[in-house]
């Protein structure tokens, strides 16, 4: 079940509301951006997350050339203290279109007890293969 959480950068400027199930996973990649930062995501629908303070400041990175070859992804962080706080991608056939993926690091008032519960998914994102996990995953 959705829930509506609210999130931030470390510094506070920087702020959001989402709509996430936990429930759905916790997605951990080893990816070179992912690694680098140490994202960890869950999935909000494009209507699902609203900023609320910061936009006018939040800098966007994307890689050239795009890593993702079937779709495309910008990753927002705040300018201030370089947290990243969530990414905008889309992917037609698997997603449906526009999505957000937000660093659960960043939700304020989830619970630890919610991020514990909250089963870990695995993806091999360094192969461009999300769709499963690498053979070695106790590093992320």
């Amino acid at each position: 079940m959705r829930k509506t959480y609210h999130g931030s950068c470390h510094c506070g400027g920087l702020r959001f509301e989402a709509d996430i199930d936990l429930s759905e996973g916790i997605r951990k990649c080893n990816c070179t951006f992912c690694r680098k930062v140490g994202y960890q995501k869950s999935f909000a629908s494009y209507e699902g997350l609203r900023i609320v303070q910061g936009q006018q400041t939040m800098r966007d990175y994307q890689a050239i050339p795009s890593s993702w070859p079937a779709g495309d992804i910008n990753h927002y962080m705040c300018p201030h203290c370089g947290t990243h706080t969530f990414s905008r991608g889309y992917l037609e056939k698997e997603m449906g279109g526009d999505f957000w993926a937000v660093n659960v690091a960043c939700l304020d008032d989830a619970t630890e007890q919610e991020l514990d519960a909250a089963p870990k998914i695995y993806e091999d994102g360094i192969r461009d293969r999300q769709d499963r996990a690498p053979a070695i995953t106790g590093y992320l």
